[in-house]
């Protein structure tokens, strides 16, 4: 996948970890370290992939991921200040 105008950085992170190996990632969750932007939603919802979790998400990134897969995809939305 190649992005198709510019996009924001955790779009383009994304889109270039995930080309690096294509079919090792099959069926992956996207664990993004930065808020999920509707760029970075509309790439993912193209892609096959399980879930994604994230810190937040833009209310236009719920808008697109929640019809991905029916809307059986899984979004995870974690506690950034969370320290193991």
């Amino acid at each position: 996948m190649t992005p198709t105008r510019s996009c924001l950085p955790i779009a383009c992170a994304y889109i270039r970890a995930r080309g690096a190996d294509r079919l090792c990632s099959y069926g992956d969750w996207a664990a993004l370290s930065d808020t999920c932007d509707a760029d970075t939603a509309s790439y993912l919802a193209h892609e096959v992939s399980d879930g994604i979790i994230a810190p937040d998400f833009t209310a236009e990134a719920l808008e697109i991921l929640k019809t991905k897969r029916k809307g059986g995809y899984n979004v995870v939305k974690i506690d950034p200040n969370y320290e193991p």
